[in-house]
């Protein structure tokens, strides 16, 4: 480490007690709190340690990696580089070779062969990307249920195999379990340019955003319709309120979700539709929600239209619980 010995009496202190205030390294070390901010500042930028909170509750805590992991050595490294998001027990976030490495090392897995499977794995899914979005219609309503929407895309699938949530699914589900502004406002940075191409493609002249069904402070799909910016009419979408609100996600018939999604969601029919429409939302198991609001929406329509849905994420198997999201 090309630091000072005081940056490392610092360092020393932050890896046996961290997570640790700034504060309580000054009572350890019994130094100013001025000296204990340049030494920090350094760790900081040498990438040793990382700091979690916001003033006034901020702490310092040792960064897990290793100089090594973070190599790329050849293609199927770049790829993992480019599409893996490991998040640890405490909420720390690796990207790519250093989080895959840290992920083999937690369950015991030898990284070269699960590289191997991961790139495979990886590869198998980019064939069935077109535009980098992935076209679900043969998948969704898994039992023949009749289908109002006329496609329906994802940009990622949640999971991946055996590897868990792939770098989207772990976006969006931290996204929504932390509420954080920031992480949200990444995801549509990423989505954007395939959205985009729907609205071209399809000729959209009309939106729709799946309400939310738990309350919260911050709203994923708040955040994401905002910085998304579409310059088009929105047909406002209602969740129906109810004393038990269950989210549609977590059930885990087929039959029951459709039902859920038909019974609560809303869609005023004093809306002039007269033009195809893309819904979004942030997650999709079975795709009931999105087609049954397509089905109030043509129902609405005064011509003959086309409802094309939209989803961050969805499920690789057709019909899947994504009850964490």
């Amino acid at each position: 480490m090309n630091i000072s010995n005081e940056a490392q009496n610092v360092y020393e202190v932050i890896k046996r007690y961290g997570p640790i205030r700034s504060i309580e390294i000054v009572k350890k070390l019994n130094v100013s709190i001025k000296t204990v901010y340049k030494h920090l500042a350094k760790l900081l930028d040498e990438d040793l340690i990382e700091k979690t909170g916001s003033t006034p509750v901020v702490f310092y805590d040792i960064k897990i990696q290793n100089s090594e992991m973070t190599v790329i050595r050849d293609k199927d490294d770049k790829i993992i580089d480019d599409n893996y998001l490991y998040v640890s027990p405490n909420g720390e976030m690796l990207y790519g070779i250093s989080g895959f490495k840290q992920w083999c090392k937690k369950n015991n897995f030898i990284f070269e062969k699960e590289k191997r499977m991961f790139v495979d794995k990886f590869k198998a899914f980019k064939k069935l990307k077109k535009d980098e979005l992935i076209s679900a219609k043969q998948s969704i309503l898994s039992g023949g249920k009749k289908l109002h929407l006329n496609n329906i895309f994802f940009s990622s699938f949640y999971n991946i195999g055996h590897f868990g949530k792939t770098k989207l699914g772990q976006l969006v589900y931290l996204g929504k379990s932390s509420q954080n502004k920031v992480m949200i406002i990444d995801i549509v940075k990423i989505v954007k340019p395939a959205i985009f191409n729907l609205l071209e493609k399809y000729n959209i002249k009309f939106v729709c955003f799946i309400p939310p069904t738990i309350d919260r402070k911050l709203q994923f799909m708040d955040v994401f319709k905002k910085n998304l910016k579409l310059d088009l009419p929105e047909i406002k979408a209602i969740k129906v309120p109810s004393l038990t609100k269950i989210p549609q996600k977590t059930l885990r018939k087929l039959e029951d979700r459709i039902i859920n999604a038909n019974r609560t969601i809303a869609i005023s029919p004093n809306q002039d539709i007269n033009g195809n429409v893309l819904i979004i939302d942030d997650a999709t198991g079975s795709g009931a929600t999105l087609n049954e609001t397509a089905g109030k929406i043509k129902n609405i329509a005064k011509q003959d239209i086309k409802v094309i849905g939209y989803s961050v994420i969805g499920s690789y198997k057709g019909f899947d619980v994504i009850s964490e999201v």
